[in-house]
């Protein structure tokens, strides 16, 4: 038994450290207050430019998207029709090189899609920087601690913005629907085979293009990362490489800068040469950034829906969306309800920017992918989601633009 005085010697020694581990003099309540609402504050503001710095990539990207997308498809076809070939630096090359159509021409294989080129390079890219894991460095070609790998407004720019605007769902859709419904195309009539192949080559070959960027993206990965491949090399202890805060502003405003410039060359293409494909031009880059920007928004949709958690409802959603969009002013411009050329070149400059950057091939097909490696033996989901997508878009397509080319003419 412990005697009282063992006991309270005992008590002593505990408030005696109780009293040297509390501090002496906390400060005053309205202090902790100001601290909080300091740290809150910052906090606040820093979630605030965070979110502005990646609003700027995805716009700045979204605009590199279009206008690729818009030169792609002039390479590989676009120009190969006299009615619609634009007469610029790159006609020489471009009419030479026709490999696919729009579906309006007299020439046979609608099947390959005037934007089949953009979805493939697109699809690629974002493999590319998807790679096989989310634990593998962001850019592949460079060393796990290099400052970009902590960018990620650069990552979401490339991935998000660069890859969904270069591909395009919504004109991918409306090309195989204007085919199946004929009309603007009265020399070969409703192409619906062609069509029907359309849908099926153009998915088959961005998911073979998804998976040769993944490929290649290991394969730098091997090279410059090769503790992600081998046990027995560890990664080195040391963290992203130091960076001035400079650093994080200067990639920005240089691809903002680039940006205007190249917007200005396209406005002086359309003032000083009088091109209407240059006004197309500037005006879809400016519209571009809300569609992107809007189809992030909806990604955040993605695996809310309770029922089936695993369906990309945010994706789908663009997408459904996008088409609908794009087969209205498809339909729109084929009835020259808006007069002059100008208003033609606006409906088109939607279509390109807002409506294209709204829809999207490399992330359908990335979750595409993703869902079917998942259950490699028994790939349903994937299976549902992709041939979903394609058959509500392909239907209300049709139920929006149909009635329009036939009855309200």
């Amino acid at each position: 038994m412990m005697s009282a005085q063992e006991e309270n010697a005992n008590e002593t020694q505990e408030l005696h450290i109780r009293n040297s581990v509390e501090d002496p003099h906390p400060p005053p309540e309205d202090v902790v207050d100001h601290q909080q609402e300091q740290k809150i504050h910052n906090n606040k503001t820093s979630i605030f430019c965070s979110s502005w710095i990646h609003i700027i990539y995805i716009s700045i990207f979204s605009v590199i998207g279009v206008t690729s997308r818009a030169f792609i498809g002039r390479l590989f076809g676009g120009d190969c029709d006299p009615h619609h070939a634009v007469k610029d630096w790159l006609h020489p090359l471009s009419h030479r090189i026709c490999v696919t159509t729009n579906g309006q021409t007299e020439q046979y294989g609608g099947a390959l899609f005037i934007d089949l080129p953009d979805n493939m390079f697109g699809s690629f890219i974002i493999g590319f920087f998807t790679g096989h894991s989310s634990e593998w460095p962001a850019i592949p070609f460079l060393k796990h601690d290099h400052p970009l790998q902590g960018d990620q407004g650069l990552h979401l720019g490339i991935r998000t913005a660069l890859c969904g605007s270069l591909t395009t769902f919504s004109s991918w859709n409306s090309q195989m629907v204007l085919m199946m419904d004929g009309t603007a195309n009265p020399y070969l009539g409703t192409q619906v085979v062609s069509a029907l192949f359309g849908f099926v080559i153009g998915l088959q070959v961005s998911i073979v293009s998804f998976r040769a960027g993944r490929t290649l993206s290991a394969w730098f990965q091997n090279r410059n990362n090769p503790h992600l491949f081998d046990s027995n090399l560890t990664r080195t202890a040391s963290e992203l490489r130091a960076c001035n805060n400079h650093c994080y502003w200067l990639s920005p405003v240089a691809l903002v800068l680039s940006i205007f410039v190249l917007i200005a060359l396209y406005i002086w293409g359309d003032v000083y040469w009088g091109i209407s494909y240059y006004r197309e031009l500037w005006i879809a880059c400016l519209m571009s950034p809300f569609g992107t920007i809007a189809r992030w928004k909806l990604s955040t949709l993605n695996g809310k829906w309770s029922k089936y958690p695993w369906f990309p409802l945010g994706t789908w959603l663009a997408n459904f969306t996008g088409s609908i969009l794009s087969a209205a002013l498809t339909a729109i411009a084929y009835l020259n309800i808006v007069n002059g050329e100008g208003g033609t070149t606006v409906l088109a400059a939607i279509s390109l920017g807002f409506a294209g950057s709204l829809s999207t091939v490399s992330t359908y097909v990335k979750e595409t992918v993703e869902l079917s490696d998942k259950n490699p033996f028994h790939d349903r989901k994937a299976f549902v989601y992709s041939h979903f997508t394609m058959l509500s878009c392909c239907f209300v397509g049709l139920l929006v633009y149909s009635p329009l080319v036939r009855y309200a003419a």
